[in-house]
């Protein structure tokens, strides 16, 4: 299809929905691919070499915890719900946020395994830092070279290409665990949505917090003018989202930090939202980890919280994560709180 056809069929769409005259749904994929994910095991390995500490099981036990993901509305709520936190996590860059901006942070947490991070941390805030081991090795090791304290864990990351493994006494692992369980003291493998937050929950529960507030995981971002009719990528689209948008609390746009420049809108009890294929995916899980979660509170004027009483069907209707076969996975409360990825229960592998 030319881009004037792909044009005309999203002119199309618009009308039809602004009528009342939904299209038939049709189902379309966007491959979600990391520039990195071939170096996954030399970064998983190369971390094993200077790990120091892994996050316990229960090492948060009865004390409450903010996680701070990097989105606008964190500005809103910090003050408010910070000072009382035991512990405050800054995702990504809401850490060198939350320090520069003298408030409080004691973590700061990442899944990111691109070179970025080393950009995103150079500051080095003086607080103690979660990584996955899958993350870039150069990160680790200049925090470290900064005295910063630097703690490991596991994220589900999928790597392809290798065959599963059989330990002593017949169990088969897939290559990605077994690397896990040869070369780290056991831990959490952390696996929900497609961001930093989620998977932030995923191993705060894991570490037994009591409570746990999420701030700035708006899961869309902030713009000042109409997303143009033109498709994805069109000239006018990429000025909008450089100059019309704000993604993140620092005022990043919309394609801030690397991020990609396929945009979804729709409207939700006559607001209008903008977002991208993976926070739209995230949204949907952090609406079904606070379900399911009593002791988990999303903060703030965000998409989760706008589709909070959404019915199963209207989340089903949302961009979903698949696996390899096309089939949707679904947030899984039991793999979950056992810090375990997508629909695998059970504990870590000893």
């Amino acid at each position: 299809m030319t881009r004037a056809e792909k044009r005309k069929v999203h002119r199309e769409a618009k009308k039809a929905v602004k009528k009342g005259k939904l299209p038939k749904k049709q189902e379309q994929r966007i491959r979600l691919t990391n520039p990195v994910s071939d170096h996954f095991p030399a970064f998983i390995f190369g971390n094993s070499t200077i790990c120091e500490r892994v996050a316990k099981e229960g090492s948060g036990k009865g004390l409450h915890l903010v996680i701070c993901g990097a989105g606008p509305t964190l500005a809103d709520h910090i003050e408010e719900y910070g000072p009382p936190a035991d512990h405050v996590w800054g995702c990504n860059s809401a850490a060198t946020w939350l320090v520069d901006n003298g408030h409080k942070c004691t973590h700061g947490f990442t899944v990111d395994q691109t070179p970025h991070m080393l950009e995103e941390w150079y500051s080095a805030p003086d607080v103690d830092y979660l990584l996955a081991s899958s993350c870039h090795p150069h990160l680790a090791e200049y925090l470290m070279s900064k005295g910063r304290e630097v703690t490991f864990f596991h994220n589900f990351v999928g790597i392809r290409g290798r065959d599963d493994v059989t330990i002593e006494g017949g169990q088969i692992l897939t290559f990605e665990k077994y690397m896990y369980s040869a070369l780290y003291e056991q831990t959490a493998i952390v696996g929900s949505g497609l961001n930093a937050v989620t998977r932030a929950i995923d191993l705060a529960c894991f570490m037994g917090y009591e409570t746990i507030k999420v701030l700035g995981a708006d899961c869309a971002f902030q713009f000042t003018e109409p997303c143009p009719q033109d498709v994805d990528g069109s000239p006018e689209h990429m000025r909008w989202l450089t100059e019309c948008t704000k993604m993140h609390v620092d005022g990043g746009h919309a394609l801030a930090s690397e991020a990609t420049a396929v945009t979804l809108g729709a409207d939700i009890d006559g607001r209008h939202w903008e977002t991208k294929p993976d926070m739209a995916i995230s949204a949907v899980w952090l609406v079904m980890m606070a379900r399911g979660l009593p002791y988990l509170e999303l903060i703030g004027d965000t998409l989760p919280n706008a589709l909070m009483e959404k019915p199963e069907d209207f989340l089903d209707s949302l961009p979903a994560l698949t696996d390899s076969e096309g089939v949707p996975m679904k947030y899984n409360l039991a793999a979950q709180l056992y810090g375990e990825p997508l629909q695998e229960a059970g504990k870590s592998v000893p």
